[in-house]
């Protein structure tokens, strides 16, 4: 993808890693774009529909070069109710295609330089995860009374 040594940051979704909790907190990933095999993206790789289409079937770098943009695996990553932090994918992908990629990692460096606003990014993907296990549990429990 890039350049720099850090395009592995940018995720295929338009997510920037750089600012994600297990990169940052649990240090179990290096990125969406690492293929080491080890860290969290491996894992994340075989689960994650936009990977499978944008990377494995489409062969792009990011859904910034699909025609398709927005497509609607990436409006309902978007807007899943769960995932709150996922909301600005798709501009994300729209200002890496304006600028470029290395710019577009250049300024995400530069916004999550701000301490004040990544611990707060940061409580929010822990409260997603929180709604996640929450979710599972109702849903499980919503299945059950059927």
């Amino acid at each position: 993808m890039g350049e720099t040594g850090n395009s592995e940051l940018a995720a295929p979704c338009g997510l920037y890693c750089g600012a994600c909790i297990d990169y940052l907190v649990y240090k179990n990933c290096h990125g969406c774009d690492c293929s080491c095999g080890t860290c969290a993206a491996s894992e994340h790789h075989k689960r994650c529909a936009i990977y499978r289409c944008c990377i494995k079937q489409k062969s792009h770098d990011t859904c910034m070069d699909c025609e398709e943009l927005p497509c609607s695996i990436l409006i309902q990553f978007c807007y899943n109710p769960v995932w709150l932090h996922h909301l600005p994918v798709i501009d994300n992908l729209r200002r890496q295609k304006a600028i470029g990629i290395e710019n577009w990692l250049k300024e995400q460096k530069e916004t999550w330089s701000n301490e004040w606003h990544l611990k707060r990014w940061l409580w929010l993907q822990k409260e997603c995860e929180n709604r996640l296990e929450r979710s599972a549990e109702e849903s499980k429990n919503i299945l059950a009374e059927k």
